[in-house]
């Protein structure tokens, strides 16, 4: 907790927005929504009591609330619930396996939930939403530089390396990669993907969320035009999704 006090905060319109994850976990390509957070501090909380009791003293109020933290979190050590106010209950949680017996119990570790009160619950029911926005976590290739010329004006060096920049780039899966797929003079490719050219994974030297650098497939033909496509079901954490996103390129031509 602050040692300082901040008795000036501005409140806030009573409403915020919504944001819509794909949940690519689920095959039928669901999204969950997550309301945008705005935290509020304790010396917030003071400065609001203090406009509507001004003779609450804030150096107090912060005092006490320090011993009631402490306690509430010894009580915990002692594996006890704590019911904060009727806002809700902090209680003890175990994470992992649970197993068949207790021999194969799997238990990774002890940690603090909370279950909000109907009080609780319905204090947010009237809560407004401004807006509602999807986010975007497919790939983004923002450019594409010839490492052996160092420009990324379009055209890429034949057998040599090249650069990709941008963001959530990370290659992931067996079905991942870097391919590159001939296109017209309009960037128009096939959909046939046996037509494309797969990057050997062995000739990609760095594979990280904002930079991708490889060497081109010695299949491409020197003076036609490609799309590089990148897929990839990778994504923060340990675990990569069920579905796979992709990201295409700018047109480049092979010289």
């Amino acid at each position: 907790m602050s040692t300082t006090t901040n008795i000036n905060y501005s409140d806030t319109d009573g409403s915020g927005n919504l944001t819509l994850y794909k949940n690519y976990f689920d095959n039928g390509g669901k999204y969950y929504a997550r309301f945008d957070r705005r935290n509020v501090t304790i010396d917030n909380l003071i400065a609001r009591t203090q406009k509507k009791d001004i003779g609450v003293n804030a150096i107090t109020a912060k005092h006490i609330l320090s011993l009631i933290k402490a306690e509430i979190i010894e009580a915990l050590q002692r594996g006890e619930s704590v019911n904060l106010m009727d806002l809700g209950t902090f209680y003890i949680a175990a994470s992992g396996t649970s197993g068949n017996t207790a021999e194969t119990a799997e238990i990774k570790k002890l940690l603090v939930k909370f279950t909000s009160s109907k009080e609780t619950n319905e204090a947010v029911s009237k809560l407004g939403i401004n807006r509602i926005v999807i986010a975007d976590s497919s790939p983004s290739i923002d450019s594409v530089t010839d490492l052996f010329t160092g420009l990324n004006d379009g055209t890429l060096t034949s057998k040599k390396a090249a650069r990709l920049d941008g963001g959530r780039l990370k290659i992931s899966g067996s079905d991942g990669g870097i391919f590159f797929a001939e296109c017209d003079t309009d960037g128009i490719y096939s959909e046939d993907e046996s037509l494309w050219h797969k990057v050997n994974p062995e000739s990609i030297m760095r594979n990280l969320s904002k930079t991708l650098e490889f060497f081109l497939p010695e299949s491409l033909e020197s003076g036609k035009s490609y799309r590089i496509i990148l897929r990839t079901n990778s994504r923060k954490g340990n675990e990569d999704k069920k579905t796979f996103v992709s990201a295409v390129s700018d047109i480049v031509t092979v010289k």
